[in-house]
């Protein structure tokens, strides 16, 4: 099948999921696409046999290899998506938090990452499962951040307070281009079978890190120059396009972090482009278009996320297993939690609620599940997926339907 065709198969599946959730569930739209698209995807399975000709699960199993989730998203939609997030984020507010979101988004990733693995490695280990170290390392670095399209999609209807959103929206909008870094780091010594010196790690994250952010802030410079200079909205809405697109190739033919790049890009223009470059015309075309382009894209993604367990193979050792992992992760996320808010204030009181809540919080979403798809071939990638799409979806349906409870509850 054609890539037309297979976005045209899949944009009728997200109208018919989009109508039924608004017709029916009435949930958020991330969380209402991602359950129907899963409910579908058992549909078809369970279909398969009583009607075992129509062949549907089989149908749709082709059509996500065909499209590959993993390169879709990493490649061609994740830099539009934390473009149209970032252009949206208030620098002020973000730099007035900037200790708190720097501890979590690369203190907090680091911990939760070593946690996760040790725990997973050690637990795995005794339940007669064991995975090599390193892969539950990476497990743990995967799935350690919180996802930027996830929590800017949930948290507009989540009823949590300004003060507090700022702080989680600018984790995950860093936390990911840090553990992307981390991925590549440890995809590298998993790939190459050899060990790699921490000097030569932290030469490839401050090359992959700093290098993204410096591509960012000059691309960024460039573009608000050329806003700046002309009052045509189209040409400047077509600015945008080009300056994530060009961020996002030039840090993969370098060797940066694309998605540091375009967060940064995407702050610059959001907030010194909007003020002092913009008319409040092209401001309107240009937030149109982005706020069009976020949900359209979310759409697409957060349906691939629930169709992607047509890919797995599900069995009730590995069901087990996956529920481990989640148990590990948010354990993990609850003590790194801990540990970043204390650094960054020593000496204020650091409560339970504060904590939980940031745990709950830390949403995950395709970004995990794409990076588990990345992996070499092999039945301990075929783990690392179940365990990433369990807690993907948990984290997407349950703690996503749950989190404006638990904020009201404990006043976040």
């Amino acid at each position: 099948m054609d890539l037309y065709s297979i976005i045209s198969f899949l944009l009728t599946i997200i109208v018919f999921c989009g109508y039924f959730n608004y017709r029916f569930l009435k949930l958020p739209s991330a969380i209402g696409l991602t359950l129907v698209a899963f409910l579908l995807a058992l549909g078809a399975t369970v279909s398969d046999h009583f009607f075992p000709a129509l062949g549907l699960s089989r149908y749709l199993r082709e059509l996500l290899t065909e499209l590959s989730f993993e390169r879709t998203l990493l490649h061609w939609m994740l830099g539009f998506l934390l473009f149209a997030g970032a252009i949206h984020v208030e620098l002020d507010a973000l730099l007035d938090r900037l200790k708190s979101i720097l501890s979590l988004a690369t203190l907090g990733v680091l911990v939760s990452a070593v946690i996760t693995g040790s725990l997973l490695y050690f637990w795995l280990s005794a339940f007669g499962h064991p995975l090599p170290f390193l892969w539950t390392l990476i497990f743990g670095v995967l799935i350690s951040p919180t996802d930027p399209v996830a929590v800017l999609t949930i948290f507009k209807s989540s009823g949590v307070k300004k003060e507090t959103e700022i702080i989680i929206v600018g984790e995950s909008l860093l936390n990911d281009g840090v553990a992307v870094v981390l991925f590549m780091i440890l995809f590298e010594v998993l790939v190459s079978q050899t060990e790699l010196h921490w000097s030569q790690a932290l030469f490839l994250f401050g090359q992959e890190a700093l290098g993204g952010i410096l591509l960012g802030l000059i691309l960024g410079f460039v573009a608000f120059l050329l806003l700046k200079d002309i009052d045509d909205y189209e040409l400047e809405v077509l600015i945008t396009v080009t300056l994530v697109m060009l961020c996002y190739s030039l840090a993969e033919k370098f060797h940066l972090s694309g998605p540091l790049a375009v967060v940064v890009a995407g702050l610059l223009i959001g907030n010194h482009g909007r003020r002092l470059a913009m008319s409040p015309k092209t401001i309107e075309h240009v937030d149109t278009f982005w706020r069009l382009t976020d949900s359209s894209l979310n759409a697409f993604l957060f349906l691939m996320v629930g169709l992607e367990v047509l890919l797995l193979s599900w069995n009730p050792t590995l069901l087990a297993l996956s529920a481990l992992s989640l148990v590990v992760a948010i354990l993990a996320r609850f003590i790194s939690v801990a540990i970043s808010l204390k650094v960054v204030n020593p000496l204020r009181r650091i409560t339970f609620k504060q904590v939980f809540f940031f745990t709950w919080s830390g949403l995950k979403g395709g970004i995990a599940l794409a990076l588990a798809l990345s992996l070499p071939e092999g039945p301990f990638k075929e783990t690392l997926l179940a365990f990433a799409y369990f807690n993907v979806l948990f984290s997407v349906i349950f703690q996503g339907l749950t989190l404006e409870k638990v904020a009201r509850k404990f006043g976040a």
